[in-house]
Order: C-alpha cells, then structure tokens, then sequence
C-alpha cells in the first residue's frame, strides 16, 4: 500500500466519525518498507515502517473518538542514523508491530564458538597457554522491553554455557590430592586433555537496530558456575582408547563476560571477553578469556 492510499483511508475513517479534519502538515515518504492500518471501534491508526533512504524511519498517526464523538490525533515521527535512543525514553505505546511488542518467550538458541586464555603469565601452567577449546551455549528465556516506537530494546536472556580448554601434546591435567590443578605426562599417545566449566547464564544488554534486518547487541552476562571436570583421551601401547573424567570442582562461582553481538536475520556473531579469573585463587592460574562465534 503506497502513501496516497494510506492517506485516503485515514481521511476516511475520520468522516466516519462524522468529525471532519482540519488541515494537518503533509508528511511524504518515499517507497515505504511496510505501511499498516490498525483499526478499532474507536480508532484508526496508520504506521509506516522505512524508507527509500532510511531503514529505521518510523512514523504513525492515530485518530481517536472518545465517548463525545469528539475525534483526537496523536502522531509519532522518528528516523534514527546509528542515534541511540536511550535520551529519548518516555511512555510511549510500543504499538502492535513485532519489532516493537515487548515479550517474555521460550526461545532456544544455540551459540557455537571457541575459547582460549589470555593473560596467563604463571610459568608453571605452560602447558595451557596455548590451550583452546569448544564455548558451546544455549539460550532458553528471553525477555524483550521496546521503550520507543522502533526496533531498539532492551533484553534479558537465561541460559546455560559449557566452556573447555584443551591441551595437546604429551602433557595432560590432573586435580592434585590438595586440589590444585596440575599437569602430568600423558600415559601413552595423547589425543587430548581438556578443563570443562559448567555454568548458568544470565545476560541482559542492549540492542540497536542498525539496518534492514541488521542489529547491534551490546552487554555483560552473569555467570553462575555450577561444576568444572577435567577429561582426557589418548591411546595406550596396544592401541587401545583410554577415556578419563574427574571432576575438579575448584572454579570460581560468579563470573561475568563483556559481550558484543553483530545479527543479521537470526544469526549472529559474537565476541566475548571475561576479565574474570575462573579458577580460585588457591586451586589454579589466574587467566582471562576470549571467545569468538556465532548463534543461531
């Protein structure tokens, strides 16, 4: 539906109050993304979503008639380039449109990537400083709050994460008998040795739509570590594959990660740091990590 068409409905639906309109400011928008007419029995409203030279252009206009027949106009105009729009927080209804609805859903996403230290300046843990591994996550809730007529929100998502580091080489980890991690000689041909971190995850941020389709998402995420094992695999003389788990234990409870996420669609990539040591202080190296990735 082009503008002229949507404009002829609205003076329409306002004689069809039996109030007649007074002159309002012409408001022309050229190819238009997606043009909608919302109608109650005491309203009309018209929105329109993008243009030929803005993707996040917004505009609606409502005409109102309250118990009197007496008809009233409210209308909303935005067109944002990279403006955030955190100055402009108000009240305002985030209308019927998806990119605007705030929602709590069930909403199952699976995030791949890898992890490896960084900032690991402890001699005696050299066999992990070229350590790197599987940084596998799982969202399961999210919460979306759009504060503004357009698709700029605020989020809050619950989910799980599982974090290894793997070593390769003849060295593989072991727990000492005080608990502290340490390394051995692999007890034949090594395949791998790696330290797992179990944790749940709660992150919320921020996210600014950039383009059609196209968003920026930016924050931390807590994360509650709930188990931490140690796993190795590597062949024996006869060639026979040896599997071992033990169970560490000794991780840090709260950490938290820095995020940022470019999505196109429903995919996304990501980066995150963690300036958290993940190990307590008495049981193992002080190191950061990075992870790079993606979600779907």
């Amino acid at each position: 539906m082009d503008m002229k068409k949507s404009i002829l409905l609205f003076v329409a639906a306002a004689f069809g109050c039996g109030t007649a309109l007074q002159a309002q400011d012409t408001v022309s928008v050229k190819q238009p993304a997606e043009v909608r007419v919302i109608t109650t029995p005491k309203s009309q409203t018209v929105e329109i979503f993008g243009s030929e030279t803005d993707s996040t252009f917004y505009f609606s206009s409502t005409l109102e008639a309250d118990e009197n027949a007496i008809l009233k106009t409210k209308q909303h105009l935005s067109a944002q380039d990279f403006n955030f729009s955190l100055p402009l927080f108000g009240k305002e209804d985030p209308g019927a449109g998806w990119e605007s609805r705030n929602s709590v859903d069930l909403a199952i996403n699976f995030g791949f990537g890898i992890c490896f230290p960084s900032a690991l300046n402890d001699a005696a843990y050299e066999p992990m400083r070229q350590a790197w591994g599987l940084d596998f996550s799982m969202q399961l809730l999210s919460a979306e709050w759009h504060p503004w007529k357009n698709r700029d929100k605020f989020f809050l998502n619950f989910g799980l994460q599982d974090k290894s580091f793997k070593i390769r080489g003849n060295q593989m980890y072991v727990k000492g008998e005080d608990g502290v991690l340490g390394f051995e000689p692999v007890p034949g041909r090594p395949k791998w040795s790696a330290l797992r971190i179990f944790s749940w995850d709660i992150g919320f941020g921020y996210s600014q739509h950039i383009g059609k389709h196209v968003s920026l998402r930016v924050g931390p995420i807590v994360n509650f570590n709930t188990g931490s094992r140690i796993k190795t695999k590597y062949w024996d003389e006869g060639d026979h594959k040896h599997k071992s788990k033990v169970k560490f234990g000794n991780q840090r409870l709260v950490t938290y990660e820095l995020m940022g996420m470019l999505k196109i669609h429903n995919f996304g990539i990501y980066v995150k740091y963690n300036p958290c040591r993940l190990i307590d202080k008495a049981y193992g190296p002080d190191f950061n990590t990075w992870s790079v990735g993606f979600v779907l």
